[in-house]
């Protein structure tokens, strides 16, 4: 017996307006002309996409819109994971085989993501992706997948998604990496999801089986933990917000005038094990993975924190730190970024902050243990 479609169960009249941008299901020809006109221009490859594929799909389309100017700088594709799952090559993409049949009915495929340049770190595609996703919950589905590029993961891991697979190359080379979006309430609490407040009345007792199973797959698979970035609800974000939160305008920037930026290719080793504890720093771009015994236990992206642990407590690195994807960027601060504060408020902000991250971690540590 053929199962209902998910996406073909979506509410496509109703609209997320918040601030300046609207979130939408596009229906006339000239919004889906300027969706497709802003993904090629965004440069998206996804073969789901191709005219062969689209007629096996139950498909919809969204867009996010700038109402300031009318002008549309988000779009994305959603179908039926189930449906994805018959497309060849699809299933190792998105690692549909960790679920079952009767758990991929309930799951939405989010793809071909494009966005504005202008528009990269604003709000625009939290709200769109945030509209999608409680679409899909109100229509009865429990979690949506995306493969994402390194370039947007910090996007995705802001919202609540999560890995459910290591970031690898598709046969076009590209860098992907497979993520999961759960109405996990605990966790979208610890991170202090944008999407969060967008849940009311949402009843979270009936996805928990699904982020238990979520939790148990990671206590099996170190390498899909995750790095702790704290992001506030602001406008616009920058990647070293999590440490330099609360700084005055003068102590931030002597603050980011004793940073060291150091551009990485992919396999460069940035920390190696037993070495000393004397600086600490975030990732600005791209992706780093953190590797003991030549296993991959965290996944990092911009705005994570790495070193800390060892800066904080003069000890040796117990782990290699290792750039995961091609034009990587990162900030190192020495102690002596933090001692040449002048005003001793700022430096305690400093170390407050770190420590926000290491107690932020400790608590996504316990619920995986328990």
């Amino acid at each position: 017996m053929d199962r209902p479609s998910l996406i073909g169960a979506l509410s496509v009249q109703w609209d997320l307006w918040i601030g300046q941008y609207r979130a939408f299901f596009p229906t006339s020809k000239e919004d889906i002309r300027d969706c497709r006109l802003l993904a090629e221009e965004a440069g998206t490859i996804d073969g789901l996409w191709d005219d062969y594929n689209t007629d096996k799909l139950t498909s919809q389309l969204a867009a996010c819109q700038d109402t300031s100017n009318g002008k549309l700088i988000s779009s994305l594709q959603l179908a039926d994971a189930i449906e994805v799952n018959a497309i060849k090559g699809k299933a190792e993409q998105y690692h549909l085989g960790l679920f079952d049949e009767g758990r991929l009915s309930s799951l939405a495929i989010f793809s071909q993501l494009a966005i504005h340049p202008a528009h990269q770190k604003s709000q625009a595609t939290i709200v769109l992706l945030s509209h999608c996703f409680i679409e899909v919950l109100k229509a009865g589905g429990q979690a949506v997948l995306m493969s994402c590029d390194p370039g947007h993961y910090s996007i995705f891991k802001r919202l609540g998604m999560r890995p459910i697979g290591p970031l690898s190359k598709t046969t076009e080379g590209l860098f992907r990496i497979p993520m999961i979006f759960l109405p996990d309430q605990d966790y979208l609490s610890i991170i202090h999801s944008p999407v969060l407040p967008l849940m009311r009345g949402v009843d979270f007792e009936v996805y928990q089986p699904l982020c238990q199973w979520y939790y148990q797959l990671v206590r099996e698979n170190s390498s899909l933990q995750v790095g702790s970035a704290y992001y506030a609800n602001k406008e616009d974000f920058e990647s070293h917000h999590t440490i330099t939160e609360g700084l005055s305008e003068k102590g931030l920037e002597a603050f980011l005038k004793n940073a060291i930026v150091i551009h990485c290719r992919e396999g460069e080793v940035l920390i190696t094990e037993n070495d000393g504890g004397k600086a600490f720093g975030f990732v600005r771009k791209g992706m780093l993975k953190v590797v003991i015994g030549n296993k991959t236990v965290v996944l990092l992206g911009e705005g994570d924190i790495f070193g800390e642990i060892a800066f904080i407590l003069h000890t040796k690195r117990t782990a290699q730190v290792v750039a995961a994807s091609p034009d990587t960027e990162v900030v190192l601060f020495s102690e002596s970024a933090i001692n040449t504060l002048e005003a001793e408020a700022d430096r305690s902000i400093i170390w407050r902050n770190l420590a926000r991250v290491l107690a932020q971690r400790v608590v996504v540590t316990n619920k995986l243990l328990t």
